[in-house]
């Protein structure tokens, strides 16, 4: 006879269950030998990918929106710029629109349209035609002409002072607004960096969106902080 005390019921059954649990969970794993070793296998880790195509066109709409949702904290860098950009921005432009205000307001108050018909006797002359024209029709060039060509010097009071400083005014508002659109330009330009860089970034992953044979383009065309500026995007693929 063995000398052992047998187990109560209710303690085998629970190592049966125990035993039976662990089966369920467990995986084998080969060894470096082949040969297989029961083991518990770590639970697998779940891949996110994110769409480099998406995090492109975020960059586009919001600079350093595409790099925060690919998770690169350069993202913070692009939207820093972009702030710094929209706030120099409204600064120069409003400056240099109140001083517009002011040269328009100086114009008016020290040029005289009769004034200056008496004082050249050009009443009905190609001149007096094409400021009355642009009197009616563009403001813009009207107040340009009074104080930029000389033909219409004789219609300013004290003509040599207040013509000068009057376009001295207006040109510190031109040169405040042109500021402005320097600072637009760097935003547009921190667009396409920043689009481009997370592109860069996740560009295997671009790659298996569009395609080996995908390229990406982007086309400025521009004169310098003209109203001419353009940008064109495209995608080509190659059949």
């Amino acid at each position: 006879m063995l000398d052992f005390s047998p187990l109560p019921t209710g303690e085998i059954l629970l190592a049966q269950r125990a035993i039976a649990d662990t089966e369920t969970v467990a995986t084998p794993i080969v060894t470096p030998s082949g040969a297989e070793a029961v083991g518990l296998a770590p639970p697998p880790v779940s891949d996110v990918h994110k769409s480099a195509g998406r995090a492109f066109f975020y960059n586009l709409l919001l600079p350093g929106a595409g790099h925060l949702y690919a998770g690169n904290k350069r993202g913070f860098a692009h939207l820093g710029l972009e702030g710094v950009a929209w706030v120099t921005y409204f600064y120069y432009h409003g400056r240099g629109a109140a001083k517009e205000d002011e040269y328009l307001a100086y114009a008016d108050d020290h040029w005289s349209y009769s004034k200056w018909v008496s004082s050249c006797n050009c009443q009905g002359s190609p001149e007096d035609s094409l400021i009355l024209y642009f009197r009616a029709n563009n403001k813009q060039h009207y107040y340009e002409d009074i104080g930029k060509l000389s033909t219409y010097s004789g219609g300013w009071a004290y003509i040599s002072g207040n013509r000068n400083f009057y376009r001295g005014m207006r040109g510190d508002s031109n040169n405040l607004l042109k500021d402005a659109r320097y600072a637009v330009m760097g935003s547009f330009l921190n667009r396409i960096v920043s689009a481009v860089d997370v592109l860069r970034m996740l560009k295997h992953r671009s790659n298996a969106l569009l395609g080996e044979n995908t390229h990406i383009r982007i086309k400025l065309r521009t004169k310098p902080f003209s109203d001419q500026t353009a940008v064109g995007f495209e995608i080509r693929k190659q059949l």
